[in-house]
Formats: C-alpha cells, sequence, structure tokens
C-alpha cells in the first residue's frame, strides 16, 4: 500500500522485507499498514530515525 506521500510501505526500504499492515481491528487499512510499517522498523531496525518522527516519513 501507498502512502500519500507515494512511498510504498508494503516493503522495508531498508531490507526488503515484505510488511504486513496489523490485523483488523476497526482501523482504515492504510493505519493498519503504518502500523505494521511502524511494528517492523521497531522490531527490525530499532535505531532507525523513523521511530523519533514518524509523521516526518509517512
Amino acid at each position: 500500500m501507498k502512502s500519500n506521500s507515494g512511498r510504498d510501505l508494503s516493503t522495508c526500504p531498508i531490507c526488503d522485507a515484505s510488511i504486513d499492515p496489523d490485523p483488523p481491528d476497526g482501523f482504515t487499512p492504510y493505519a493498519r499498514q503504518v502500523g505494521g510499517y511502524l511494528d517492523h522498523f521497531a522490531e527490525a531496525h530499532p535505531d532507525h530515525k523513523i521511530l523519533d518522527t514518524p509523521e516526518g516519513f509517512l
């Protein structure tokens, strides 16, 4: 899924891992994809600056 900025949120730009959206929970598909994207970074790339200011990236 692409963000409003046109960034593909279904693949990690650092390690090319496929990123699945968070499970259905009442949020929109885009919000669930963003959650999955941030979860991936928290687990796989914990020092990446996206975790400090996600609104500047997404």
